[in-house]
């Protein structure tokens, strides 16, 4: 992830909008998870403004000394402000910057004057990856388009370290942004320089003779913890382009026929454990593969990038879970293509930063996912692609002189067939995933300077019709809807909401899969609401959410708001949703004091509430939370928080059976972490839950430590620890003259360890390594019926079971008719092992050589005990799957 020190601001303002557990999820998890200026901002503070000189293209040299005489012309900007941690007074250390720019490129120097220049920090670590608290920064961003939403930030460290990022929405960014460009740096007695080449071709910006574009110039001191800017910000604002300051007087400026090209190859050789008899079987499987990215300036403010045969391998696994619930695991997207440029496609359903934070309406990892059906080896032995091969992409992204922003992604995977090899009979192939074509269209319309604007929005998924009958599958899912966004009393309040419809069809067989999800559960036999028909070829339905929030004016915030979905909405094509059928209120008030007052540096308190019903008016939810953090003025942290949740009736305990109601919950945490800035530091984090009407309880704790022994390296090594308890945990569901849901009391334990080591040898040379041995064992006992699910008291909800065990599956009379019925042991034990070993080297500007070695391994158990040490030994004695890649990547542009 890019370490970037803008984000100081950002952590105060995310914090007041996503406070604690406010969330959208009605169904909490039971385990722990694993003044009317130009300048559209409140402030009446003079904008500050530079002019632009225009030299001649060979009068400056990008070597970091700043020997030129053009910068003696050239507009100074001086006078920078603090923005942490004594926000508004002046830098404690002298900062000045200059800007000229010639028919190509932008220039930008900027000298950081230091009385102890033996102090000046600066860590090596690979490209993006600089951290704001181990090294000096020095930055410049621009708003190209002056839209007072949108900046190109361009970043250095003294040891020349790069970091590129787009921002948007005033205070957001888009970490996956990189463009291609030079700086340099250097060290002297008055402190250290650095020069900037910007390329126009790596800008957005309109095709006016004359421009104004906004530009800002930030230091950040590591060793103080100070973060200055030539145009200031405040912490208690949300905002942060809006404040930038006015670059004007760049005439005649023209984006050069932007293309960049960029083609890779890649060799992968695999080693894995098989079967010798196994025809599809390969010892040493070698692959091969080229593929190409292309992106084309349409326009000076539109791109399209187009890929072919793309390269969507991710260098990192994905960390190992054990899901014991109903709802699908969430992984981030680390694919390239897809991070880059994303902020255009972001539409989160869920405001807050609680249990449905990941709710979104595009979730690019549905592109190129696993085959969604597997086949039937016929006692024989089957070869399939663990994912859907893309056969291209292409996206079309911009923002138009009058503040229209569009983007426009279509992708395209293949179909995917299993090769059979029975043990009796021909060799033949089956279908495990179609055709299909993936689409999405955003626009958005800013008024008022950014300060509001609105937005269409729109998915499409279509797949090739009789295989996704065959597959039960949709053939077809969309979603359309519109969103708001008004800021009013100066930026100081904002209020906004969307509406969105969604729509799907298919085979009966697939719609009837849709009614009976765990996101609706149709079948439920106690709906009064909704009626599932296995005769059904489409389903629609809607959501809508409004929300009105105090963001600005001083230390106090707050918000209220109300989202709702039916039952019949559906986004999981190509979004990632957890649930429908509710209605949700919530609201939260906090107090941000972001200046420094006594011993620490900033603090806050927030509190917040929600109630979430269905649409039949049942109770799903209703909680509320107290948050706290503390940051000392020697940068240590502690956060607090406390949540209640009352009782209520959930949907989705009973996986499709009526609704059961939950007893109350309490769920705690507890967290600290030193000065990141010392060689050694420690982080720990605590969490907890407690259900006492049902003797359950969680406790997890997450210690860690960083060490860093050079400049250039670094080793992390952490842990999480989790003790689960929970007496309804589900077993299955027995079907004699009637359903009968079980429930067993599991006892967990779940324990990985995290290593992370780095070295860099330069700031384009670098050695990573990730490894992460992951272990979950659960045993199962006083199995129950669930008898009165409605019942006051827990105890009243549930019959004890009387089971014997044999074989591996246990036995008891159900329904009391003397007929004993079985179900399988549920006990269980997960080992898994993955690690990554990654040298990168960016040989040329934008031209990347990985070399990468990688390994897993997995072993299951249906023996619940747990023995932490001795499951680890066990898992290094199953034969491990070894990956060696070589990719090599080339960058072309003009």
């Amino acid at each position: 992830m890019k370490s970037m020190w803008w984000r100081g601001a950002s952590m105060i303002w995310a914090m007041s909008l996503c406070v604690g557990q406010l969330t959208a999820q009605s169904e909490p998890s039971d385990e722990l998870d694993n003044v009317s200026d130009e300048r559209g901002c409140c402030s009446a503070t003079t904008v500050p403004v530079m002019d632009a000189l225009r030299v001649s293209s060979d009068e400056i040299e990008i070597d970091g000394l700043m020997s030129e005489g053009v910068w003696a012309r050239a507009p100074i900007a001086t006078d920078f402000v603090q923005m942490q941690p004594d926000e508004g007074k002046p830098a404690t250390e002298r900062t000045e910057a200059w800007i000229v720019y010639d028919e190509s490129a932008l220039y930008v120097a900027i000298r950081a004057h230091e009385s102890e220049p033996s102090e000046i920090r600066g860590q090596l670590t690979r490209r993006d990856d600089s951290n704001e608290l181990l090294s000096d920064q020095l930055a410049v961003g621009i708003d190209s388009y002056f839209d007072k939403r949108t900046a190109f930030i361009f970043m250095v460290n003294p040891v020349g370290v790069q970091t590129d990022l787009y921002m948007f929405d005033d205070v957001q960014d888009d970490i996956g942004w990189d463009a291609v460009w030079d700086v340099a740096t250097s060290r002297d007695e008055e402190g250290w320089t650095a020069e900037f080449r910007i390329p126009f071709s790596q800008l957005r910006f309109n095709k006016s003779e004359n421009q104004t574009w906004g530009i800002n110039f930030v230091r950040q001191i590591a060793r103080k913890g100070e973060m200055n800017m030539w145009a200031p910000a405040s912490m208690r604002e949300m905002a942060l382009v809006s404040r930038f300051g006015e670059l004007r007087g760049l005439r005649g400026i023209r984006t050069p026929g932007r293309v960049e090209l960029l083609s890779y190859s890649m060799a992968r050789l695999r080693r894995a454990p098989g079967d010798e008899v196994n025809p599809f079987y390969r010892r040493n499987d070698v692959f091969g593969t080229v593929g190409a990215d292309l992106k084309y300036g349409i326009t000076s403010d539109f791109t399209l990038d187009v890929t072919i045969n793309p390269d969507f391998g991710q260098i990192e696994a994905d960390p190992g879970v054990m899901n014991l619930t109903a709802l699908e695991s969430f992984f981030p997207e680390k694919r390239p293509f897809f991070t880059e440029g994303s902020s255009i496609f972001r539409f989160p359903i869920v405001p807050g930063d609680g249990g449905g934070r990941n709710e979104s309406i595009f979730y690019s990892r549905r592109i190129g996912r696993a085959p969604q059906r597997s086949a039937n080896p016929s006692g024989g032995y089957i070869d399939a692609s663990d994912r859907a091969t893309i056969l291209g992409a292409g996206k079309l992204s911009g923002k138009t002189e009058n503040g229209w922003s569009v983007g426009v992604l279509n992708a395209i995977t293949s179909s995917e067939y299993a090769q059979v090899s029975p043990r009796v009979g021909t060799p033949y192939e089956e279908a495990i995933e179609p055709l299909t074509n993936y689409g999405m269209l955003r626009i958005q319309k800013d008024f008022r300077s950014g300060r509001s604007a609105f937005g269409i929005i729109g998915t499409s998924v279509n797949r090739s019709g009789p295989v996704a009958g065959q597959l039960a599958l949709h053939s077809a899912a969309y979603t359309g809807g519109i969103d708001v966004r008004h800021r009013f009393n100066n930026d100081v309040w904002e209020l906004g909401g969307y509406m969105l419809g969604s729509y799907v069809q298919g085979s009966e067989q697939a719609i009837a899969r849709t009614q009976a999800s765990s996101a609706r559960y149709y079948q439920r036999p106690d709906a009064q609401h909704v009626i599932y028909d296995p005769t059904r070829r489409s389903l629609a339905g809607s959501s809508a959410d409004f929300h009105i929030m105090k963001i600005g004016g001083g230390y106090w915030k707050g918000g209220t708001g109300f989202f709702a979905r039916t039952p019949g909405f559906e986004i999981n094509d190509l979004g990632f949703q957890g649930s429908a059928d509710q209605a949700v209120h919530w609201g939260f008030l906090g107090y941000q004091h972001s200046a420094p007052q006594g011993p620490f540096r900033m603090w806050m308190v927030n509190t917040s509430m929600n109630q979430a019903w269905n649409f039949e008016g049942k109770r799903l939810g209703m909680d509320g939370n107290v948050s706290m953090m503390f940051q000392t003025n020697n940068l240590w942290m502690l956060n607090l928080g406390i949540s209640q949740t009352g009782t209520a009736l959930s949907p989705v305990l009973l996986r499709g059976g009526p609704l059961f109601k939950r007893e109350p919950r309490t769920d705690y945490m507890v967290g600290v972490s030193t000065d990141q800035r010392k060689k050694v530091q420690f982080r720990i984090n605590a969490r907890g839950n407690s259900r006492p009407a049902s003797d359950s309880w969680a406790l997890g704790v997450s210690p860690s430590i960083t060490l860093r022994p050079s400049e250039s390296g670094s080793i992390a090594i952490g842990a999480s620890v989790n003790h689960n308890v929970d007496d309804r945990q589900w077993v299955t569901r027995l079907d004699t003259n009637q359903k009968h849901y079980l429930f067993g009391r599991i006892d967990q334990m779940t324990v990985g360890m995290t290593a992370r080591a780095e070295y860099s040898f330069t700031p384009t040379l670098s050695l990573q390594f990730y490894a992460q041995p992951f272990v979950s064992a659960g045993q199962y006992s006083e199995f129950k019926r669930v008898s009165d699910p409605l019942a006051d008291s827990y105890a009243d909800r549930l019959e004890l079971l009387s089971v014997t065990s044999d074989g591996g599956r246990y036995y008891s009379d159900v329904d009391g008719n003397g007929t004993l019925e079985s179900f399988r042991d549920p006990d269980f034990n997960f080992k898994q092992f993955k690690s990554n070993l990654v040298l990168r080297w960016e040989y040329l500007p934008g031209s990347r050589l990985f070399l990468v070695w990688s390994q897993g391994r997995n072993h299951f158990a249906g023996d619940g005990a747990f023995d932490y040490v001795g499951d680890v030994r066990e898992l290094f004695r199953v034969p491990s799957d070894n990956v060696f890649m070589v990719k090599l990547s080339y960058w072309m542009g003009r």
